[in-house]
């Protein structure tokens, strides 16, 4: 029998420390498991539900949440490379995002407005070479800002959806489906070279964006903060907050959009 493989650096062998890691997770009992990792559940259903505006009862989310958990342990293999709580974390946000897309259809009123809005603000910035403020964008609508604050609350749950394209594709009736999402944990080496290229690009785009709007997608993306907490810590509403964030994806989904016209013509 051939010798067994050790972890470098380490004395235990791989296969033991494999099963000890997996032990953790897959020997915990539903109740347990729930109730070792609620923390983290409510912690994402607390960060997506304000966006939302309540489109899914807070406490559905929180079960939709704890499902995807109990599905994540028994899914979960150490070989994957990474934690579970990393893995989790993507499962649960996954789960409550299948389930905000499917409660709440994007109407063809709302895309369009949304379009509208992103036209606008891409219009604004090739003109200026900046992101524009408030005020510049109220103008360029014609309406004033608390016009323009009331419709980008109206287009919060767009924002959230809109990260995915929106397919009118087979659309007989008044709303738009949005596509599914990939699975994350699927990606060959060709989507994450990409995908780390978008990532670039994204980064560079945020850093050209207003003060507020940085702060706001750094703190929530990048920092793992609830908007309640970036409110305060900015000492704003959260509903202000709120309103920063779709206006902040409205102008990054419009400069993502323009890079792949550029790239489709070249």
């Amino acid at each position: 029998m051939p010798p067994e493989t050790t972890v470098p650096g380490n004395a235990v062998p791989a296969r033991a420390l494999k099963a000890y890691q997996s032990a953790g997770i897959k020997e915990l009992s539903e109740e347990d498991l729930v109730h070792k990792y609620s923390p983290l559940v409510l912690k994402m259903v607390h960060r997506i539900a304000p966006i939302t505006q309540a489109v899914v009862d807070f406490d559905d989310l929180k079960n939709v949440g704890y499902f995807a958990l109990v599905q994540a342990a028994r899914a979960f293999n150490p070989d994957m490379g990474v934690a579970f709580e990393v893995y989790c974390k993507h499962r649960v946000r996954g789960a409550i995002l299948d389930e905000l897309r499917k409660n709440s259809t994007v109407t063809r009123g709302a895309y369009a407005k949304w379009k509208k809005l992103e036209r606008a603000i891409q219009d604004l910035e090739d003109k200026l070479s900046r992101t524009p403020t408030e005020v510049e964008t109220a103008d360029s609508l014609g309406i004033s800002v608390n016009e323009y604050r009331q419709l980008l609350d109206d287009l919060r749950i767009v924002s959230f959806v809109s990260l995915d394209e929106i397919s009118s594709q087979n659309s007989t009736g008044s709303d738009y489906t949005p596509f599914q999402l990939e699975d994350l944990h699927q990606q060959d080496p060709a989507s994450q070279a990409s995908t780390r290229d978008l990532q670039e690009i994204i980064k560079l785009h945020i850093l050209k964006m207003s003060t507020q709007q940085k702060k706001v997608l750094t703190l929530y993306y990048y920092e793992g903060l609830r908007l309640k907490d970036i409110a305060i810590l900015l000492n704003l509403t959260e509903s202000r907050i709120c309103q920063i964030h779709t206006e902040a994806i409205v102008s990054l989904r419009a400069f993502l959009h323009k890079e792949q016209n550029l790239a489709n013509k070249a």
